[in-house]
């Protein structure tokens, strides 16, 4: 486990699974967003475990569903206090909403966005849920429904930014599968900051260059 602070972002090198690793990363800091795409399914969290293995040469025993959606939303509960962002595959709808609910979110909409296989922009989910009372602007699905990639990030967070905007310090967007830095993108775009987990160093190295 390494963490690098970054003109006031901070990013981890580790598996999202290490909840000490998580709560380093954090400290005392809240997050008033979360976005975060993890991988979808058993079968997706294989995979990434395997690229992971042909990328960096470690060796990390994948995490069964339950297990790992599990911590995902543990993390959300211990550091969110507004909106929570979850990317994730059409056909796990349900799971997903009641990952959210129990975890003490209030569902609030499914935006439905895309993501680029191949040639091909095929369906994916945006689950939208507020805490605490939270609001969601007005035509907040409507500016983000039929985006894809970087541009559904951007959609998604931006219009939550705004409700910041005079707070100091900034407020911090947080990504516990952070990937190659779309996340840790809009939160700089947006004036935030972002705190952001990775288990991939080669995946990590990108979102560090999206930081710099």
């Amino acid at each position: 486990m390494s963490i690098l602070d970054l003109n006031g972002h901070r990013v981890r090198h580790g598996d999202v699974m290490d909840a000490d690793g998580i709560s380093t990363l954090m400290g005392s800091d809240r997050a008033a967003i979360m976005y975060s795409d993890p991988p979808w399914g058993e079968g997706n969290i294989r995979y990434w475990a395997t690229m992971n293995r042909k990328m960096t040469g470690e060796e990390i025993e994948p995490a069964g569903l339950d297990a790992f959606l599990g911590q995902i939303f543990k993390i959300a509960s211990a550091y969110v206090d507004d909106f929570l962002l979850i990317e994730y595959g059409v056909r796990w709808k349900d799971l997903i909403q009641k990952r959210g609910v129990a975890a003490g979110f209030s569902p609030w909409g499914i935006a439905d966005v895309f993501y680029r296989g191949g040639s091909k922009l095929l369906p994916l989910h945006l689950h939208v849920f507020t805490r605490y009372g939270a609001q969601v602007p007005s035509g907040y699905l409507a500016a983000v429904n039929g985006t894809h990639g970087f541009a559904t990030v951007r959609a998604a967070i931006a219009p939550l930014a705004s409700r910041y905007a005079s707070v100091a310090p900034p407020r911090i967007v947080l990504d516990p599968c952070c990937g190659m830095g779309y996340t840790a993108r809009a939160a700089v775009e947006c004036g935030l900051r972002f705190r952001g987990n990775e288990l991939n160093k080669a995946r990590l190295a990108k979102t560090i260059q999206r930081l710099r």
